[in-house]
């Protein structure tokens, strides 16, 4: 009887000191530690509370490093670290004169958001016989289910096909609150108020 007491006990303190399993490691640092990737069809964990709508303002952008999994927040301060947007330079060269009537930039409309920060031609307009003068047009539209680029100096020309330079930034829809278009009529004055404000001041 003694003899099998002793082998229990033996055999519970090897499965005490052996408890831990590893797949693809023959090192395993915990219980159970699993070196590759995982990916299931149910959620694992338990229920997350909702967010409030203070806190879907207030939130952090995370980014795993490949290196070694780490997660960490986006802070675009930090020189080197990952941003959350693209800046893109487009020349359109040898437009005809001033105008660019549509240029693909095969930037998906359903994915992503445009933003042109800048535009600018590189040659002197003159006016025509019109007598007109003009600013700039210029902007991105969504033909096709992609992102286009137009500019024109309406009534007005280039002696010579220049080229227009667009700075623009591009936004994963994810990490964009995108509103509907807000007309709000001036009646027939020069300033105005937004009455129901997109955030709060």
């Amino acid at each position: 009887m003694k003899k099998k007491i002793f082998l229990l006990l033996f055999a519970l303190s090897f499965l005490d000191s052996n408890a831990q399993v590893g797949i693809n490691t023959p090192s395993p640092r915990t219980d159970l530690d699993v070196n590759g990737s995982f990916k299931s069809d149910n959620i694992i964990a338990g229920t997350i509370d909702g967010l409030t709508l203070e806190e879907k303002d207030r939130y952090l952008l995370l980014t795993q490093d490949v290196s070694n999994n780490g997660i960490k927040r986006i802070d675009p301060r930090v020189p080197g670290a990952p941003g959350i947007a693209t800046i893109a330079t487009y020349k359109l060269q040898n437009a005809s004169g001033d105008w660019v009537e549509r240029f693909n930039t095969k930037i998906n409309t359903t994915d992503y958001s445009l933003v042109i920060l800048s535009a600018y031609f590189d040659r002197d307009i003159y006016l025509g016989s019109s007598g007109i003068l003009s600013l700039p047009s210029f902007g991105v539209i969504d033909f096709n289910g992609f992102w286009n680029l137009y500019a024109d100096y309406s009534q007005m020309s280039s002696q010579t096909n220049g080229t227009w330079t667009f700075v623009c930034a591009i936004y994963p829809k994810t990490y964009v609150k995108i509103f509907g278009e807000r007309v709000r009529p001036l009646g027939n004055t020069s300033s105005g108020t937004e009455s129901t404000p997109i955030l709060n001041p």
